[in-house]
């Protein structure tokens, strides 16, 4: 393992980015008109209605940095005091089998069986995620592959690229990060097979930087210009594809559109909330509120989902008022977010041992 260091800043400026990733998949994941599941090139099946494009642009644009920026850092703090030894790998994989394997094995079980339960009563088995998430004890293996905490797969996939980690190595290392041109490709065209794509090309460029960089490339850069140019631009095509989502049909040309514009947009939420740390961390990361939430949002995103989709829909039974659905959408994931974060704090109180085997120690 090498004996390199990370800056306190740097430390603690990974730490403070985290936070909002994890936030914004709350929100990603609280989209509650017709296209609950929301890919690069969905449609407002609403088309312009007011709610649902508001609800559009935070969820399918502004907040996609999410995605990229964790699997970014990922590969950043993995290869960052990585060496390409046996002894360093074998310690690498120990680490990741605590820290990803062991909750994804828990959560995915406790998730199923959670579903299994509610799916006895009358109430619940007629929402579509708890059919579609239940336990099916004959295809038990599938449930492990795809399981009912869908936002699960990020462990899936994190543990797939420390198994690939020497290749990875090896591959940027000798080619000088050109590999990465060709890891854009099924990236751009939102390949994703037994592999995602978007989460190893994100990894990938996390890992190049820690590989190749300097000390001086990570020092506070506090130009506000330059940061402020890259969030216009950010919201601006957030803004575009929100537009273009409302009143496109269904052609190819218009998919095509929509899923070079996202995949840009992705790259510069992750290059502007890089930026914005500079300006915003010094007013906010000693916040004893800050502190709590980063502490304990591991749990908020293992358990917000399906809870989140749960409720959305018996409160869209009662309520689909555009209304309802605004409200929805700001209050529930708050809501939710809180409840886990209580659950954490008293878990983590009562039960130190337990809390730390299932959030592999963070």
């Amino acid at each position: 393992m090498s004996n390199r260091k990370m800056s306190k800043y740097l430390s603690r400026k990974i730490k403070f980015i985290a936070v909002f990733p994890m936030i914004a998949v709350v929100f990603i994941h609280s989209y509650n008109f017709k296209d609950q599941f929301l890919l690069p090139t969905t449609r407002i099946s609403e088309g312009f209605n007011g709610a649902a494009m508001f609800e559009y642009f935070f969820s399918n644009e502004l907040l996609r940095f999410a995605v990229p920026m964790f699997f970014a850092l990922s590969g950043f703090l993995f290869f960052f005091t990585y060496e390409n030894t046996a002894k360093c790998y074998a310690n690498k994989l120990k680490s990741r089998v605590k820290s990803l394997l062991v909750p994804y094995l828990i959560w995915t079980v406790l998730s199923g069986l959670a579903l299994t339960i509610l799916m006895q009563f009358p109430f619940f088995n007629s929402l579509d995620i708890v059919k579609d998430k239940a336990f099916d004890w004959s295809q038990f293996y599938m449930y492990l592959i795809s399981p009912g905490a869908f936002p699960l797969w990020f462990l899936q996939q994190l543990m797939m690229f420390a198994l690939l980690a020497p290749v990875l190595y090896f591959l940027i290392k000798k080619t000088r990060g050109v590999i990465l041109i060709a890891l854009a490709i099924p990236w751009l065209l939102n390949l994703n097979f037994v592999i995602n794509f978007d989460g190893l090309f994100a990894f990938s460029i996390g890992a190049s930087f820690a590989i190749f960089g300097k000390s001086r490339e990570y020092t506070r850069t506090e130009n506000r210009i330059q940061t402020m140019i890259y969030v216009i631009i950010w919201v601006l095509l957030s803004l575009l594809n929100t537009y273009i989502a409302a009143f496109a049909d269904d052609s190819f040309i218009f998919d095509i559109v929509m899923l070079v514009l996202y995949k840009l947009n992705e790259a510069v939420g992750v290059i502007a909330m890089w930026y914005l740390f500079d300006h915003i961390a010094k007013r906010i990361y000693d916040k004893k509120g800050f502190i709590i939430a980063a502490t304990h949002l591991f749990i908020v995103y293992v358990l917000h989902e399906p809870m989140l989709h749960i409720f959305s829909q018996m409160a869209l039974k009662q309520s689909g008022s555009i209304a309802g659905h605004l409200a929805l959408y700001i209050c529930l994931p708050i809501s939710v977010g809180a409840v886990c974060i209580i659950f954490s704090m008293a878990l983590r109180k009562n039960c130190r041992k337990l809390h730390g085997v299932l959030t592999g120690n963070r």
